[in-house]
């Protein structure tokens, strides 16, 4: 059972491997970086328009990717508590670590 749940992930790895590797060789990335670019050129022809004309300046309207705020209550909460239970890890793991170095130093 364990041995085909590690070829079941293997195979996965390797197929979205294959996947990134063609997209990449079929230049996906590379056109969309040309896309964005061809964004920004365009908003800097509106921004330097808009400085010509002696309009108001909000960099918000110009920048490419606007950024959303998803944060409600539960998620910071779930963060909250993610952050104490890293910390629990954390202190785990070396409590485990310090103990196994000293029963191998002696």
């Amino acid at each position: 059972m364990g041995k085909k749940i590690i070829i079941f992930c293997s195979l996965s790895i390797f197929t979205f491997f294959c996947f990134l590797l063609f997209a990449e060789s079929q230049g996906y990335y590379k056109s969309r970086s040309e896309k964005a670019k061809v964004l920004t050129d365009t908003e800097i022809k509106k921004f330097e328009k808009d400085v010509s004309l002696g309009r108001k300046i909000d960099i918000k309207e110009y920048t490419l990717y606007k950024d959303k705020d998803y944060t409600n209550n539960v998620s910071n909460d779930i963060y909250t508590v993610s952050l104490k239970l890293e910390s629990i890890f954390d202190t785990t793991i070396k409590l485990i670590f310090n103990n196994a170095s000293k029963a191998v130093n002696g």
